[in-house]
């Protein structure tokens, strides 16, 4: 299934480039840009959240997608495109602290991508797709349609994330 593969992807993508990676090179960036320390922070908090989110939700009685037109377009050129919108910026919650811990924000990804793991293997089909969390970019989105965004979303930052080795490389 796509969901678990994207899932199994997650770590790899944003993690593995950074293997060898020395703590002060988390922490440096060119002038106006984050550092991977900043990097994974955002990814993680976005995991995070999400997987929180549909934690929180319950059983009772049907929900029904919230989302306006454009967001219905959006959502499917996204997700049925495979292309992140490079243009979304960070909201305010989910932007990084000036030097976050490596080690916690590596422990927030990992948990993050643990509850998603706990939710696909957890939850029937049905409730995964009869359930939604707001994106407020993209409106509504259903467990599958989170877990195909954040792969998106992943893959977006791990282009970051080659540069800033790149540059650190060059330093």
């Amino acid at each position: 299934m796509k969901v678990a593969h994207h899932i199994a992807r997650f770590e790899p993508i944003v993690l593995h480039p950074l293997h060898g990676l020395g703590e002060s090179d988390w922490h440096r960036a060119p002038d106006g840009k984050w550092t991977i320390a900043q990097i994974v922070q955002h990814v993680a908090i976005g995991i995070d959240l999400v997987a929180r989110s549909f934690r929180e939700l319950t059983d009772a009685g049907l929900m029904e997608r919230q989302c306006k037109p454009h967001q219905r377009v959006l959502r499917h050129l996204t997700l049925g495109a495979g292309q992140y919108p490079g243009t979304l910026k960070a909201l305010p919650h989910a932007k990084p602290d000036p030097t976050p811990d490596r080690d916690l924000v590596t422990a927030q990804f990992r948990m993050g991508v643990e509850q998603y793991r706990e939710i696909n293997a957890e939850w029937p089909l049905e409730r995964k797709l009869e359930r939604f969390v707001p994106h407020p970019v993209l409106g509504d989105l259903n467990f599958p349609e989170w877990v195909r965004f954040h792969f998106l979303h992943c893959r977006h930052h791990a282009g970051e994330i080659r540069r800033r080795v790149q540059w650190l490389r060059g330093q």
